[in-house]
């Protein structure tokens, strides 16, 4: 399969996941919270945060064990490949021993160390245990799918995840069908999903990665550990600092403000959290030729595919985020008809701020890891971290923002690395001016502007009264606003290239 038609195909693929986790959203939230009630809904995503915190040490180890794997491959050296897909694999099974220790001992102190009320401590011990059990899953044997990401067929593990959401979906339904309706279920459905994805990451280790063998007893070496480690230690800084600036917005809810709060500040962020993570795997699609082509030193092609997705994903994911901003109070009413739609509707135009700077450019984030030049991004990332966090405790103590103190300080800075740093720096890992990608970034950000201003033109012109009304009218705006972004973003030849490419997607 070409290049071309391979990106075409990971992106569509990213595309239809994305429609899929948005529909789930869409139909589970509202039954989940309706259901269970909005305060135990809140600890779901503070449980799955508090498990992703181990990230910080697994990233360490094994986040650039893709990158070193691929530089081997594509340079003819099987056994050096052999070395680092093994050696990584046990270090990855010694940590999931080590934390299934200090979950256990985490389990007894729960109750001190998240504010539970009593008649749900039962359940969110429960959520923790699942949760665990998961991400000690997901550690031993995640190592085996990458050759989805080596071999550039990301649509392939979407198309594995698409499965899992089903499943996993399904397990929830039946279980609240059958059973009285609880929390744990969601954690059961997670659980059950994590068990389907041991299948689909050993047949994948089969299919794309066949000629490097699982032997860890022949291609063990603590060199290529230490070697992964140092390299990826940078982005282990990024995951504290992801953690700093995304996650622990929860925690400090939860302890500093209640509950109920976090409940209700976990229910404005399920749509910027699922655009975010649309935009995470829609960039995603490039970074494995970023790879490629810098293992071949193949550095101007390279530079033209970063443009290249930059305006891809801007035309994309700007549709994502201005219909955010223009309908989510009238989408929230309709959703969510027992909160308050106009507070969760100004806590996600605040959350997705960032976004507005930070949409289009995302790709180049794949840059850092491509170049192995994770030291900068990481301390700037950090200090952002860092900061973000000092002064959100400080608003929570010193003023009656509550919340709001939270989304802010996250939106300000985020919009200020996303629309400075980042651009500039990932222009620099390839040898490029600094300002290279600003104005392709500009073209992006002004095709946002684009949706916004068409939603609320229409807006003001037509009344929405119910889920008929709103489908008709954003999909309308959606489509009007891509066709005019394609001329504003892309050039003929660019068009002309989509065109071609997503035609013969459909013919196959």
């Amino acid at each position: 399969m070409s290049d071309n038609k391979q990106l075409a195909r990971n992106m569509i693929f990213n595309a239809i996941s994305f429609g899929i986790n948005l529909a789930i959203s869409f139909f589970l939230t509202p039954y989940i919270v309706k259901e269970v009630g909005r305060e135990a809904y809140g600890f779901i995503p503070l449980i799955n945060n508090m498990i992703g915190y181990t990230s910080i040490i697994t990233t360490a180890v094994g986040s650039m064990a893709g990158r070193f794997i691929t530089m081997r491959l594509y340079k003819n050296d099987i056994e050096g490949a052999s070395y680092y897909f093994n050696s990584v694999l046990v270090a990855n099974f010694v940590l999931s021993a080590i934390f299934t220790i200090i979950a256990i001992v985490a389990l007894a102190f729960l109750p001190h160390i998240l504010n539970i009320p009593e008649h749900l401590l039962s359940d969110v011990r429960w959520l923790f245990i699942l949760a665990v059990l998961s991400m000690v899953i997901g550690l031993c044997t995640g190592l085996f799918g990458c050759g989805v990401y080596i071999k550039n067929r990301i649509d392939t593990s979407v198309a594995r995840a698409m499965v899992q959401n089903v499943v996993r979906i399904s397990c929830i339904l039946l279980l609240f069908y059958f059973f009285e309706p609880s929390v744990v279920y969601i954690s059961l459905g997670a659980f059950v999903s994590a068990l389907l994805a041991i299948y689909y990451n050993f047949s994948f280790k089969k299919r794309f990665l066949p000629e490097v063998p699982f032997s860890p007893a022949k291609y063990f070496s603590w060199e290529k550990i230490k070697e992964t480690t140092l390299s990826g230690i940078w982005n282990s800084v990024n995951q504290l600092s992801n953690l700093l600036l995304y996650q622990l917005d929860l925690l400090i809810t939860n302890i500093f403000i209640s509950a109920a709060a976090t409940g209700e500040f976990s229910l404005s962020k399920i749509m910027p959290s699922l655009t975010l993570s649309f935009l995470a795997t829609l960039s995603g699609s490039f970074h494995p030729k970023f790879n490629i082509l810098y293992a071949q030193e193949k550095l101007e092609e390279l530079n033209a595919l970063v443009k290249k997705s930059i305006k891809i994903v801007g035309i994309i994911i700007s549709i994502a985020i201005g219909l955010l901003i223009v309908y989510s109070d009238i989408f929230y009413g309709l959703w969510l008809p027992t909160e308050d739609s106009h507070k969760l509707h100004l806590l996600t135009i605040i959350t997705v701020t960032p976004m507005i700077f930070g949409g289009s450019i995302n790709p180049v984030f794949g840059l850092f890891a491509t170049a192995n030049r994770l030291k900068v991004p990481s301390l700037v990332l950090l200090f952002a971290g860092i900061a973000n966090t000092l002064v959100i405790l400080l608003l929570l103590n010193t003023t009656d923002l509550g919340i709001w103190a939270i989304a802010l300080t996250s939106a300000i800075q985020g919009g200020i690395r996303n629309a400075l740093f980042s651009p500039i720096y990932g222009a620099k890992c390839i040898g490029q001016k600094w300002y290279a990608f600003f104005p392709t970034m500009f073209k992006a950000i002004c095709g946002l502007g684009t949706v916004v201003i068409i939603g609320y033109a229409t807006k003001r012109m037509f009344y929405i009264d119910g889920w008929c009304s709103l489908i008709c009218i954003t999909t309308t705006v959606a489509i009007v606003s891509l066709l005019i972004n394609m001329f504003i973003i892309l050039n003929k030849g660019e068009r002309e290239y989509l065109k071609s490419i997503v035609l013969k997607i459909i013919k196959k």
